[in-house]
C-alpha cells in the first residue's frame, strides 16, 4: 500500500493513504509496537470495526462507545480511557480509531492524553472526516460554551481513508462532507470548487484527494494554528456559533459550515474584500447542494458562542473571509455588527 501523500509537520510526519478497498489492509499499513485497540462506535463495530480489527495479527481488541455530537465530551473520553485501562493498554499500545469526525476527535483526544499519549491511527469512514477532520493532527471534545474547546495537537501515525465506504453513507452525511470540500476549494483549489459547483454525480475519490492536498499544504506550514492554518476555519466562526446555539442538534457540522460560509461571504462583500459577483457564485454553489434549512435561531445566542472561538487572540475577534475562489485571508477586528450582518444574510435576527 503506497501513501497518497506524506504530511510533514513540526511534531511528526505521517502518511495518508487514500483509495477504495483499504480497510482490510490497515493492519499491514501500520506496524504497532504493542497491543492494538480498535476504537469505534457501537453502530460501526460490525460494518467496519471488526474488519479492521481482523486485519491485525494477532487480532485487535474492539472498544465501542455511543456516537453523536452531544456525546463529544470529557466524560465520553474518560469512558474510553477506562476501557483501555480495563483491557490492559500500555504506553506501547496503539489506538486505531474507526469512524467519522466525532469519533475521530473524541477517541483521538482520549488516545492523546492516555498515559500521556499512545500511538494513534485514523481510519475515517465519512466524507467529512476524510477530507478534513482526520488530517492535521487536531483532536478535541466540546465544552457547553463552545465546540472543540478542549483538545490537543496530536499527529497520528497514519491516516487510512477507504473511499469505497463513502458509497454507503446516507445522503445527508455525504452532503455534510461535500460542504467541507467546497470550503477547501474556496480557500485553496479553484479546480475542486469547480468540481462541486453544480449538483450532480461527483468522483468522491478525486474530491478526497484534492481536499486533502489543500489541507496538507496548510497544516505542513502551520501545525498549531498560529497563522496560515486559520484559513481552514472559513465558514466556521458563525458555523460553530450556530451549532452551539442549537446545542448541536438540527444541523450536521457540514451544514452549519455551509451557512457559515454564506454569512462570511456577506461580511466579505461589506468589507470590500470580495466582489459581489463572486459572492453570488459561491453562495449558489453552496445552496445548490441544498443544506438543511436553519432552525429558529437567536442572533444574540450565536454571537455569545463566538466569544469562545479558538481563533480569537486577546480582545481581537478573528474571521476568515474569501477574496476570490481559491484565496482567503485571515481578518482581525471583526465587530458584533459585522457578525449580525452576516447572520441577517441568513435570515437570523435578535430575539
Amino acid at each position: 500500500m503506497q501513501p497518497f501523500i506524506t504530511i510533514h509537520q513540526a511534531g511528526a510526519s505521517y502518511p495518508v493513504f487514500i483509495g477504495p478497498g483499504l480497510l482490510d489492509g490497515v493492519g499491514k499499513a501500520v506496524r504497532p509496537r504493542g497491543k492494538v485497540f480498535v476504537i469505534t462506535s457501537h453502530a460501526l463495530r460490525d460494518p467496519f470495526g471488526q474488519g479492521v480489527a481482523a486485519s491485525f495479527e494477532p487480532r485487535a481488541e474492539v472498544i465501542t462507545f455511543e456516537e453523536g455530537e452531544r456525546r463529544k465530551t470529557l466524560p465520553t473520553a474518560n469512558d474510553i480511557i477506562t476501557q483501555l485501562l480495563d483491557r490492559g493498554a500500555r504506553r506501547d499500545s496503539m489506538a486505531v480509531v474507526v469512524g467519522g469526525g466525532m469519533i475521530g476527535d473524541t477517541a483521538g483526544f482520549a488516545a492523546s492524553i492516555f498515559l500521556r499519549g499512545v500511538d494513534l491511527v485514523h481510519v475515517p469512514t465519512t466524507l467529512l472526516a476524510q477530507v478534513d477532520s482526520s488530517i492535521g493532527g487536531k483532536v478535541a471534545v466540546n465544552h457547553p460554551r463552545g465546540k472543540n474547546l478542549i483538545g490537543s495537537f496530536y499527529p497520528p501515525r497514519a491516516v487510512i481513508s477507504d473511499t469505497a465506504v463513502l458509497e454507503s453513507l446516507p445522503p445527508r452525511e455525504r452532503l455534510s462532507g461535500l460542504y467541507e470540500a467546497l470550503k477547501s476549494g474556496v480557500i485553496g483549489d479553484p479546480s475542486l470548487f469547480a468540481m462541486l459547483e453544480r449538483r450532480g454525480e461527483v468522483d468522491l475519490d478525486a474530491v478526497v484527494r484534492k481536499a486533502v492536498a489543500v489541507k496538507a499544504e496548510i497544516v505542513s506550514a502551520d501545525e498549531k494554528e498560529a497563522d496560515l492554518r486559520r484559513l481552514l476555519n472559513y465558514g466556521h466562526t458563525l458555523g460553530h456559533g450556530i451549532e452551539a446555539a442549537l446545542q448541536y442538534q438540527g444541523l450536521t457540522h457540514g451544514e452549519a459550515v455551509a451557512w457559515g460560509m454564506i454569512a462570511a461571504n456577506a461580511i466579505a462583500v461589506r468589507r470590500g474584500i470580495l466582489a459581489d459577483a463572486l459572492r453570488r457564485r459561491i453562495d449558489a454553489a453552496v445552496r445548490d447542494w441544498q443544506p438543511s434549512p436553519l432552525p429558529p435561531l437567536n442572533a444574540d445566542e450565536v454571537l455569545a458562542a463566538t466569544e469562545h472561538d479558538k481563533k480569537n487572540t486577546g480582545t481581537v475577534r478573528i474571521m476568515v473571509l474569501p477574496r476570490e475562489i481559491g484565496r482567503c485571508e485571515v481578518v482581525g477586528g471583526i465587530t458584533d455588527g459585522e457578525l449580525r450582518y452576516g447572520l441577517a444574510a441568513l435570515g437570523v435576527g435578535a430575539g
